[in-house]
């Protein structure tokens, strides 16, 4: 054996070395595409797959993007190839148009990259053209013994003829890589042509198989089918058993559905389906391994028996299949409960299963229209509402599941409850029968709501008095009265109200009749109409006439504007109609009718009114002005019409221009329209319009007009007024804006494109975006640049630069810049203490100099500690913009150093210098806590809290509206100050005088209540034997929200035997007092026959009712409204609580006329002082007894 020299091999080592270079530098090659995939056009819920292969060293990895992203999706899957060369993308099931794409194969490795795009189309069934491929007969399971030959059979159709590819488990069959073993059969037109055929079968063969038909229109996928690869056995007898058992299934009525029934064996079983005892497959058509059932128009459910049958044995199984069915009736409703106005329902449900909900159907008993409905009822009780009183309805209900709503259930009928009456009786009309008798008639109210059990008449001579004190007498069956004892020749005023079983109805409008015999009565059914914008159709019923002698010679008219005091009278011939002429468009006009006999002029109707409608402005907009504002815009200004020649509602102004030349118009005249909504509608002629109108023609004369609408159209027009806009300016000049690092900015600007003549210079406007104003300069027009200083850190800057000619400045560019933030460079000015207590003192300070905050403030930290404590200090942040803190928990006098700084988003600034603040010793803390209680309309209840340590000789002081002041006791906590007025601003101070000039203070500010009750409620009527009494509350006046209502009562009390009140207006009483839990009053002495009165709460009302009684004994809003007692006089108001501020706020109303008792008792609560001399008396008296008793004793001693 030869061994190389150290020469040799000194020289062999570089070359090998070169040589392995170079092998490995040809090994190393760029990706390149062996198979790239094709565009394809797939059906919607079908399948598309694309191959992609590539090769290279190092081995290229395949990744597939869509629209430029890597595939995610779980309809998106990405097979590879078992030899790594590349990868199938696969996309089942496809969806249009989300998934029509282009998508792209990458193929990269270290050495390079490269990719293949490719298109997707995917079309619904609809869309597909004639010749789309179509799978005729598709692959079926089969199962082949090792080494034995397989076909998978496919067939497919289109226009032109399909090619057919397959797959396997989703990757594409190779069928020229096996030596033949694998070949796809070409025979003509039928099914062999396209199938697959595997010789000499093997494990490998087995899987899943998927036939593909593609054509120029498109690619369509077979169902995919299993071949199975049994090891080649000698003989295997295996009994039937279901690989694919039938599943149950719910359809809907009607609906299809197929079942499919798989069982394998050996031998392979017979497959049939039963339906019972029926065979539904024929003897002689027994599929082998699989049949499918199809079942459509399904109507009744049923259970459908699959048989698989061999020479080893028969197994069945069944599959259930449920028609849904719709819900049966629910059962005939029953009423539970009925008021005027509804009717409370409650049913079975009539149903096994689930209903959803249901529906109730329910109209007017004699009403020929459709059932309304109200649907969504999830329970099987409802109140069904918005029903007409005393009225007969039908009642059913509908059920409801997800299939849809059966049939109704049976019918019930149902009356609702009676309720008092809605409506007066019509018709009221009256006549004198003598001097003192006169007899009135009516009709029944048009809405009874029930049975009409009579009626009331009142009559009197004093109409400003309450119904409640007129006359009044009850008629039962009979639409009719005859009232005797009439004054002659007085007018009499009448009303008729109807009552039902429930209550009164309303009272019928005033029938004016006068005590005369032969006078006319009123004219009744008295109308007003307009029927054109200056004339009104008046139309009555004549009084009745008896006798020839009483007979109308004619009516009495009197009319005026409703805003008129001077009325116009018109007499006319006997008629019953009259049409008034010559009147204002679009005013309100009132009436009263009155006949005439030759006895005298009857009494008069209410009064009525109508309006005549809007027509077009006869006159012009006033005060027109016109101005020109540049070369391109005008403005007009203008006021509306006068008043009285508006004729309408004024809608809108329309402004006419055109332009002029040598005064004569020029072309169509353009017009500009203003819409005035309907919150700006105009009163009165004070409110000033104002239009810009732009896009006009530089140095123009124009002619202006302007005109008002209404509803009916545009009016006259204005005077032409002409203008001329100005010159042109320039254009907006270029600038550029660069900060510099210096606290600077450096400015450049070039001059305007178009100038419009000779530039005259340029202005320029800037500064800080949050501090106005702008800084202004003007600089000559061959400057170009300017440096602005001061420029902050951390703010926003506006520059605005524009260009002059002769005409003026024209438009402005406009930069912005935004500095940088820093730490603060300053910290908090004025560090002051605003109050002092014995633990707190109260910081506020002013913000940093915008030079140096650089940036935006976002908190402050303030450190304190004690001067004499070694301790660290303590810190505190507060976040901007707040400028106040208060320090708690300190020691009494006791001194602090306290100092502070600010920060932005960049850090913290320097601290301030220290500032020191004392906190108040213990002895000069007089009050704490000094709050408003609550605030009334016309008083103020303030109250405080009094320190355990303070002494309380000394008193307190409050001061209020511009020096007015009052001296509190030092022992009380609260005080109620008088005498206010409503809806006020007001502030109250407390103060001690203390030891030191001008004490301690504590401040607080508050609003009074408004006046939302100017009325006192009204006695309607005496108090009863029961101790009740009506009463008509007060009307609210406010918009307001109003939290409740409370009605108070107030007993009085007795002294020097009268009854007095204790106070002016309920605003002086203490109302906190009042709102607690008032039914906790203590026993009185044993001799007092009762307790000792207090006010008390009768009722609380979300909304204050009309009328209300007092002493009726029922449970409001869980106050009880007591029994008035006998000997007792009461006065009462109304409180109102408003939600308004923070403070509670009560609006009370005056107080009511006292109620007096219709049975005075001897003994009436008696002022407490007054009671004390029938205690004191007595006992002093035993006990001047006693003495001289003991006096006596001692003397005889």
């Amino acid at each position: 054996m030869l061994v190389p020299s150290c020469h040799m091999m000194h020289i062999a080592r570089p070359v090998v070395l070169l040589l392995c270079f170079l092998i490995l530098a040809d090994t190393e090659t760029p990706p390149k595409f062996l198979r790239t995939p094709n565009d394809q056009t797939g059906v919607q819920g079908g399948v598309a797959s694309f191959i992609c292969q590539a090769t290279g060293d190092p081995r290229p990895k395949i990744v597939w993007n869509k629209k430029g992203k890597k595939v995610s999706n779980q309809r998106f899957e990405v097979i590879e190839f078992d030899d790594g060369s590349g990868s199938v993308l696969r996309i089942q099931p496809l969806r249009t148009p989300r998934d029509e794409a282009i998508y792209e194969c990458v193929a990269s490795n270290s050495v390079g990259e490269t990719s293949a795009s490719t298109r997707l189309t995917v079309l619904r069934e609809d869309q597909l053209p004639p010749g789309f491929p179509t799978i005729d007969m598709g692959p079926q399971l089969k199962v082949v013994e090792r080494t034995r030959t397989a076909t998978m059979l496919c067939a497919a159709s289109g226009n032109p003829d399909p090619d057919i590819s397959w797959f396997k488990d989703f990757l594409p069959v190779n069928t020229t890589n096996n030596n033949g073993r694998i070949k796809q059969l070409r025979s003509g037109g039928t099914p062999i042509r396209g199938a697959l055929q595997i010789e000499q079968s093997e494990e490998s063969d087995q899987g899943k198989y998927e036939c593909v038909a593609t054509n120029n229109d498109g690619t369509r996928y077979s169902a995919p089918a299993n071949l199975y690869v049994r090891e080649l056995r000698e003989v295997r007898r295996v009994p039937p058993r279901f690989s694919i058992p039938p599943t149950d299934n719910e359809i809907m009525p009607g609906g299809s559905v197929n079942i499919t029934c798989v069982a394998v064996g050996s031998p392979m079983p017979y497959v049939k389906w039963m339906l019972g005892a029926e065979d539904l497959t024929p003897e002689d058509d027994m599929p082998i391994g699989r049949n499918v059932l199809e079942l459509t128009d399904v109507r009744q459910s049923a259970n459908y028996t699959c048989v698989a049958m061999s020479t080893l044995g028969v197994i069945e199984a069944v599959a259930q299949i449920t028609v849904k069915a719709l819900p049966k009736p629910p059962g005939t409703p029953m009423v539970t409960e009925r008021t005027a106005t509804s009717i409370t329902l409650t049913w079975d449900s009539g149903n096994p299963e689930p209903v959803s909900y249901y529906i109730i159907q329910h109209k007017s008993k004699f009403s020929e229209d459709t059932y309304k409905e109200i649907d969504g009822v999830a329970t099987t009780r409802y109140s069904v509402g918005g029903l007409s009183p005393y009225s007969d309805y039908e009642f059913r209900v509908v059920a409801v599941n997800n299939i849809g709503r059966g049939p109704p259930s049976e019918g019930i009928e149902a009356k609702t409850a009676e309720q008092a009456p809605s409506t007066a009786p019509r018709q009221v009309r009256g006549r004198m029968l003598s001097s003192t008798t006169a007899i009135i008639h009516w009709d029944e109210p048009e809405e009874a709501n029930g049975q009409i059990m009579g009626y009331r008449v009142y009559y009197t001579m004093e109409p400003n008095q309450h119904v409640n004190v007129w006359e009044k007498q009850i008629v039962r069956g009979a639409n009719f009265l005859t009232i005797q004892g009439l004054t002659p020749n007085k007018t009499y005023y009448i009303k008729v109200l109807a009552f039902t079983s429930v209550g009164d109805g309303p009272l019928s409008p005033d029938l004016q009749i006068i005590a005369k015999t032969g006078v006319p009565s009123q004219p009744t059914d008295f109308k007003a109409e307009a029927k054109s914008e200056t004339s009104i159709l008046l139309s009555w019923i004549p009084p009745a006439q008896n006798g020839q002698d009483n007979q109308i010679t004619g009516y009495e008219l009197l009319y005026k504007k409703r805003d008129d005091k001077e009325e116009k009278r018109i007499s006319f011939e006997p008629t019953t109609t009259f049409l008034l002429k010559d009147l204002k468009p679009f005013t309100t006009y009132t009436f009263l009718l009155a006949a005439r006999s030759k006895h005298g002029i009857g009494a008069y109707t209410n009064e009525i009114s109508a309006e005549t409608p809007q027509t077009l402005p006869s006159g012009p907009p006033r005060k027109v002005e016109v101005e020109a504002v540049n070369s391109t815009s005008i403005k007009v200004i203008w006021r509306s019409p006068m008043p009285n020649k508006q004729h309408g509602q004024i809608r809108g102004y329309q402004v006419h221009y055109v332009k002029m030349v040598n005064g004569e118009p020029i072309g169509q005249p353009f017009i500009k329209d203003i819409l005035i909504d309907d919150a700006q509608w105009e009163y009165d002629d004070s409110t000033e319009h104002e239009m810009i109108i732009t896009d006009l023609q530089a140095e123009t004369t124009y002619s202006v007009a302007v005109a008002a609408y209404t509803t009916k159209g545009d009016g006259a027009r204005s005077k032409p007024k002409l203008v001329s806009t100005t010159g042109a300016v320039p254009e907006k000049p270029r600038l550029m804006v660069s900060p510099t690092n210096m606290g600077t900015a450096l400015l450049q600007w070039h001059p305007p494109t178009l100038t419009f003549g000779p530039l005259q210079g340029y202005r320029l406007k800037f500064g800080r975006k949050d501090v106005e104003p702008l800084t202004v300069i003007e600089f000559p027009e061959r400057e170009n640049h300017y440096t602005t200083k001061e420029i902050h850190k951390g703010a926003s800057y506006v520059f605005r630069l524009s260009a002059r000619n002769k005409v003026g400045f024209g438009e402005e560019t406009v930069k912005e810049i935004s500095t940088p933030e820093d730490v603060p460079s300053g910290y908090p000015q004025n560090i002051v203490a605003e109050s002092t207590t014995t633990s707190t003192i109260q910081i506020s300070w002013k913000p940093l100099p915008l030079a140096e905050q650089n940036g935006n403030i976002i908190k402050y930290a303030l450190q304190y500690k004690d001067i004499n404590s070694p301790r660290n200090p303590s810190e505190l942040f507060i976040t901007a913009p707040e400028s106040t803190v208060t320090l708690d928990s300190l020691k009494a006098d006791t001194t602090y150093d306290i100092k502070m700084c600010a920060f932005t988003s960049k850090g913290s600034g320097p601290y301030s210098p220290s500032v020191q603040f004392r906190t108040q010793p213990l002895d000069q803390v007089f009050a704490k806590n000094f709050h408003v209680k609550a605030a009334m309309k016309t008083s103020v209840l303030l109250t405080w809290e009094i320190p355990e340590n303070y002494n309380p000789a000394q008193p307190f002081t409050i001061l209020y509206d511009n020096g007015q002041s009052v001296e509190v006791d030092g022992k009380l906590t609260q005080k109620l100050i008088t005498n206010l007025q409503p809806q006020t601003q007001y502030s109250f101070l407390l103060t001690n005088r203390g030891n030191s000039a001008g004490g301690l203070q504590h401040r607080v500010s508050t609003m009074t209540a408004p006046d939302i009750l100017r009325t006192k409620p009204y006695l309607i009527g005496k108090t009863n034997s029961d101790g009740m009494v009506t009463v008509e509350l007060p009307s609210v006046q406010t918009t307001e929200k109003v939290q409740g209502y409370y009605i108070v009562v107030v007993p009085l009390k007795k002294r020097g035997g009268k009854f007095v009140k204790p106070w002016d207006n309920p605003d002086e009483m203490n109302l906190e007092e009042l709102l607690k839990e008032i039914n906790r009053t203590s026993r009185s002495l044993r001799f007092r026959r009762q307790a000792e009165p207090k006010a008390y709460i009768a009722a609380y009302f979300k909304e204050l009712p009309t009328e209300f009684t007092l002493g009726d004994r029922k449970i409001y809003g869980d106050f009880e409204n007591k029994q008035l007692q006998n000997g007792q006089e009461y006065i009462f108001f109304v409180l109102a609580v408003l939600e308004i501020s923070e403070n509670t706020m009560y609006a009370t109303s005056p107080y009511s006329d006292p109620v007096v008792s219709a049975d005075i008792d001897p003994q009436p609560i008696i002022d407490e002082e007054e009671g004390l001399i029938w205690v004191v008396g007595p006992v002093l008296a035993v006990v001047f007894i006693i003495c001289i008793v003991i006096a006596i004793l001692l003397y005889k001693r």
